[in-house]
This record gives C-alpha cells, structure tokens and sequence, in this order.
C-alpha cells in the first residue's frame, strides 16, 4: 500500500507543532511501525507495535476518537489514532501523538496565580470609583464571555445598562470615563443612560 500522502501529513503536523508533537504510522499486517516522525516515544522503525488484535475489531473500538496516555518519561499525550485503509480494509493506523504535560502545568500555575479568594481591602477601594467601574466592566465581559477589544456596539450598549444597573455611574465624571474605556462617544453614553433612566420612570 502507498503510504505517501500519509506520510507528508504526519510529517507536516509533526512540524507545525515541533517539538511537542509524533506521528507513527503502524503497519497492521506486520504489527510493527513503518514510520516516525517525532521524538516523543523515543520508538523506531521496524519497532513492534503491539496492535495484535483483529482488523475488524480495531475499526470498531478506534474511529479517530482522542484519548490520553503516559509517555514513558511521565509526560501526558493526547493522541488520535486514524485509520488508513485500502478499501474497505484497514491495513496501516497512523497514531498523531501531542505533548500536552506543559499546558497541563501552566494550568495548574494559572489557577495556583488566580485562585486567590481574598476580597480586595475596602479600606484601600472604598472610594475608588474608578476600580468599580473597572469590576463592574470586567463581571459583564466575564458573564459573557467577550472581550473588550472586540465588542459590538450592541454589546457596549449592554455593558453600560449592566454597568447602570450596578451604580457605576454615580460619581459626575463617571460617563466620560466609561465612554473612554469603551471608546464612544459621550453622545452615545448619555443617549443610553436616557433611555435607561425613561425606562425607570
């Protein structure tokens, strides 16, 4: 079987993501790997693939489904296995291998850095009004999940009806300065408070 479109695959996804990335293809017929690109496994060609199972039954169990595993140096991989047929036969299985142990780690350090559950002091923000304009910006993108640079002017007219809602405008000099953080106009601000304030009327 001619494997050489699925060899410039694996060798191109193995570079797109060098040095974090193997890709093995297993000849089912000789259980033993034909080909290697990577360096995770430390595995070679002509290595023995340990796939001594029914054709028919791989097929069935393995359909591109994504499942973990332990490198032998300790590192966590994420795999797919695909399979290559001829026909209706299958007669390699190409294995894509990533190494996903530092993303595991900088999980666990984003969440040691941002697991704080302490209450900022209100001695130091009680008459910050800026800082509450900014949790009461930053509770609306989080809800929502956007992103200040990338939102509409639907979602900006949001942002300041939630931001009303939480008393963010109180303070005089508050208006200019949302307008400024969500770069409109101060004519668009108070054209929203307008119709916020008749809708409480």
């Amino acid at each position: 079987m001619n494997l050489d479109i699925h060899i410039r695959m694996a060798k191109s996804y193995v570079q797109l993501l060098s040095p974090l990335a193997e890709a093995v293809i297993h000849d089912i017929a000789s259980n033993s790997i034909c080909f290697i690109e990577g360096n995770l496994s430390k595995r070679k060609v002509g290595d023995p693939s340990f796939l001594d199972v029914d054709p028919k039954e791989l097929e069935k169990q393995i359909d591109q489904i994504i499942y973990p595993k332990v490198n032998f140096d300790g590192r966590l991989i994420k795999s797919i296995s695909i399979p290559i047929k001829d026909g209706k036969s299958i007669k390699a299985l190409m294995c894509l291998n990533l190494d996903v142990s530092t993303f595991s780690q900088m999980q666990q350090l984003a969440e040691a850095f941002l697991g704080t559950q302490n209450n900022q002091p209100e001695i130091l923000f009680k008459n910050d009004w800026q800082e509450k304009v900014h949790l009461s910006l930053y509770q609306f993108l989080n809800t929502n999940n956007l992103k200040i640079e990338s939102l509409t002017n639907l979602q900006k007219k949001q942002a300041v009806q939630e931001m009303y809602t939480q008393g963010a405008f109180h303070e005089k000099k508050a208006a200019d300065y949302i307008a400024n953080v969500l770069a409109l106009s101060r004519a668009s601000i108070f054209n929203y408070l307008r119709e916020l304030r008749n809708k409480n009327v």
